[in-house]
């Protein structure tokens, strides 16, 4: 655990130190006139070694994984009456079909062999 706190501290020391050199690089660029085609090698491996060190650290300060333990007298079921009027089929697309204008479109697509053709 004590390792875990260890290791996640450090991990955070060094990402935020790792962006603070890429901002300095940035800026470095900038005064320079360079034109920026992306970070070095060393700051990406600092990055990959940052967020390593992090996960590694967070999995060791959350402890050990516990097993799901099923209880050895199953649960009965509750069987819930069918409740047929829940179902419904009602929408808005029943409404939308007796609008006049949706009608002459659904026509027009039926009159092209599918295609809709809009001028």
């Amino acid at each position: 655990m004590v390792a875990g706190k260890l290791l996640l501290v450090v991990g955070l020391a060094l990402l935020f130190f790792t962006g603070y050199q890429a901002m300095t690089y940035r800026e470095t660029l900038r005064l320079t006139q360079l034109e920026f085609d992306g970070l070095p090698l060393n700051l990406l491996a600092q990055l990959v070694a940052a967020v390593a060190a992090c996960t590694l650290g967070g999995l060791g300060v959350s402890g050990s994984f516990q097993p799901i333990r099923v209880a050895d007298v199953p649960k009965p079921t509750v069987l819930r009456p069918h409740r047929s009027d829940f179902a419904t089929f009602n929408h808005r697309g029943s409404l939308l079909a007796q609008l006049p204008h949706i009608r002459q479109l659904d026509d027009l697509g039926k009159a092209t062999s599918g295609r809709l053709q809009i001028s």
